[in-house]
């Protein structure tokens, strides 16, 4: 499905820096924020308004890496 020399350098678009992304059940979670990606005809879609939000948030804004940079 993705390469693994692929996936070792994608990352999650709102932490790019230090979030690294996982295959799980046919798509990407967020290691830190557990945002999940599907994957398109092989392709992730690395788009955040695409994105499966994790159990208990209701928008972007309440995920962990979110909450950090508003706190600044």
């Amino acid at each position: 499905m993705i390469r693994p020399d692929l996936l070792e350098i994608l990352r999650c678009p709102l932490n790019p820096s230090k979030a690294r992304l996982v295959l799980e059940d046919e798509s990407l979670r967020c290691e830190q924020c557990s945002l999940r990606f599907h994957i398109k005809d092989g392709f992730p879609i690395l788009v955040v308004e695409e994105a499966e939000l994790p159990p208990g948030c209701e928008s972007i804004r309440d995920l962990p890496c979110q909450k950090k940079n508003n706190e600044r």
